[in-house]
């Protein structure tokens, strides 16, 4: 990553790159299991989905829709039907992830007969949020850098600082040793969404 970007892009990119390897992982993962002769680690499935849930909703939209968001609509009004747009599919992709939830129960509980659908709304899921990361990083975050000022990104990262803060430790230290877990037979690969903007 690029340590010249201000410190506030760098944690939203570097949330996109965990997220992104997760849902790599269970895509990944619901295709092994359709091939003959192998079973379905219900357990590890189960795992990622609550990352999926967890993750997003309690951390990273928050950092995006109650931080970064609103100094981006104030500095830069053209912007705001696209964050419209982006919040809603937050909203959409948090109930998605119920979805797939109650798809893998169905699926471990009355068998082989529901894994199709499963990976169908995975596959869906997986090509949804990638695709809305790549908005994010390809134009919001490339406006947000031309409209906001060094002041602007002074006080998001001590706000993101101070949120995730409150969050607390233990939930952070959760949530890592989860996607430890996770990433452990699945190494972290670069974001597709990721731009010559922001480099590696």
């Amino acid at each position: 990553m690029n340590l010249m970007q201000p410190p506030a892009i760098q944690l939203i990119v570097e949330d996109h790159e965990a997220l992104a390897a997760v849902l790599r992982a269970l895509r990944d993962a619901v295709e092994r299991a359709g091939r003959p002769g192998s079973a379905p680690d219900f357990d590890a499935l189960r795992a990622m989905l609550f990352y999926l849930d967890e993750m997003p909703a309690r951390v990273h939209h928050a950092s995006e829709s109650e931080l970064l968001f609103p100094r981006i609509r104030e500095r830069c009004p053209a912007l705001r039907p696209v964050l419209d747009r982006l919040e809603a599919e937050h909203e959409r992709g948090e109930s998605a992830v119920r979805e797939l939830e109650h798809a893998l129960t169905a699926w471990q509980v009355m068998g082989d007969v529901h894994h199709e659908s499963f990976e169908l709304l995975v596959r869906t899921h997986v090509n949804g949020y990638l695709g809305h990361m790549e908005v994010e990083e390809s134009y919001v975050l490339p406006v947000a850098l031309d409209f906001l000022s060094p002041a602007d990104w002074r006080e998001l990262a001590e706000a993101l600082t101070r949120q995730r803060s409150e969050l607390g430790a233990s939930m952070a230290q959760s949530h890592r040793s989860l996607f430890a877990r996770i990433t452990l037979t699945h190494p972290l690969q670069k974001c597709p969404c990721k731009t010559s903007k922001f480099p590696s």
